[in-house]
């Protein structure tokens, strides 16, 4: 039974001691039991209140070729950085304090997850100079709400002690994950993508929103029985961060059309950066019913100047139903390049029917098209006489 008191107590007596500030005591007092003290068993002391851990798990990584959509071609696997934070807040305000964080590299076919942990509030200027290193590494940085979040509190942190930081490369997987998944799962938190995409179910796990609150009653007691589940939560992360990123990575050099994502979205992706497959898969979402994926397709026909596999998308639209969208293409279609301003005006009346609840502006550039379109036509019947 872990003395809560005594555990605090000894924690800032070996602070105080490295610091020349305690009297020197036997050896034999601070030896051998620390870890059973503190709760730390398996951490090894990397400073006066900053701990360390490093284990390894088998890597998702292992053996993939990396798709340069996730990987840039300057960097190899082992540049990769899996991080996630544990915090004293959720807000991100100046003070947040980053008191837990895990770093996964690739190695080989292992993934070598290091955790730092910061027992006490004084000891944070050794923990942010035990982590810099890692930050400034320059490898690609990957997280899950990174961008927004963990690399706000990180500079933050570092700016208020007077050190330099910033982390140069991130590659945010919410991103990602909103992008593939937005319109499938109920939302797009990371324990949700865990379960309906990589599998995963965690076990005795803490709620993120918890975990301050842990931390604090850690540091008022001098231990919490659920400081290890925090550790465990952060370890997870890291490793769900691993894992999201492999199957990301299948996901973009597959050839089929993935499981459980949103076709449209990743096939506009694609095909936004020239890519043949995001038509193919904008073609099939949009042959499943999917109207968004015919209105993206159309349009990137369009930037092609595939101007019939155009036209064609957009008269399968209007065959499923109004839409405005479509029928104004058509109308610009046959105005331009087709030179047939009757089925130009045609388009143009047939939106005019259906009665839409447009806006000022649309209803101005109709009229305006409706206008000239007549005009043209009445010009060709007094030429014709």
């Amino acid at each position: 039974m872990i003395d809560p008191l005594q555990a605090r107590l000894k924690l800032l007596r070996e602070a105080l001691r490295r610091r020349g500030l305690e009297e020197s005591r036997p050896p034999e007092e601070t030896q051998g039991s620390e870890g059973a003290e503190t709760g730390l068993e398996g951490w090894e002391r990397v400073g006066e209140l900053t701990y360390a851990r490093t284990l390894r798990f088998p890597s998702p990584l292992a053996g993939q070729e990396l798709s340069t959509l996730l990987l840039p071609s300057d960097l190899s696997p082992e540049d990769l950085v899996f991080l996630d934070t544990e915090t004293t807040g959720l807000s991100g305000g100046a003070g947040t304090v980053v008191f837990l964080i895990g770093l996964g590299r690739p190695e080989g076919p292992e993934l070598a997850v290091e955790q730092v942990f910061l027992a006490d509030f004084p000891g944070e200027p050794e923990f942010l100079e035990r982590i810099r290193p890692a930050l400034d590494s320059g490898g690609l940085f990957v997280s899950y709400n990174g961008r927004a979040f963990d690399s706000h509190v990180l500079r933050t942190r570092f700016l208020l002690n007077r050190l330099a930081f910033e982390l140069k490369r991130q590659n945010d997987l919410l991103y990602w994950s909103r992008r593939l998944w937005r319109r499938v799962l109920e939302d797009c938190s990371l324990s949700r993508v865990e379960r309906e995409i990589l599998g995963v179910e965690r076990e005795r796990d803490v709620p993120g929103f918890e975990v301050p609150g842990i931390y604090l009653e850690y540091l008022r007691q001098g231990w919490s029985p659920r400081m290890p589940l925090v550790w465990a939560h952060n370890l997870q992360d890291v490793r769900s961060l691993a894992g999201l990123y492999g199957r990301l990575n299948e996901i973009l050099l597959e050839r089929g059309a993935p499981k459980h994502a949103d076709l449209t979205s990743l096939g506009s992706y694609l095909a936004g950066r020239g890519l043949t497959r995001g038509l193919e898969l904008l073609a099939r979402s949009f042959a499943d019913g999917d109207a968004a994926a015919g209105r993206t397709l159309g349009l990137h026909y369009k930037r092609l100047g595939r101007w019939e596999e155009a036209a064609e998308v957009w008269r399968l639209m209007l065959e499923r139903g109004p839409s405005l969208l479509a029928a104004v293409e058509l109308a610009k279609h046959c105005e331009h390049r087709l030179k047939d301003p009757a089925r130009a005006l045609a388009w143009v009346e047939r939106i005019a029917s259906w009665n839409l609840p447009l806006d000022p502006e649309t209803r101005r550039e109709l009229a305006a098209r409706q206008a000239r379109l007549r005009r043209r036509l009445g010009r060709r019947s007094g030429q014709s006489r």
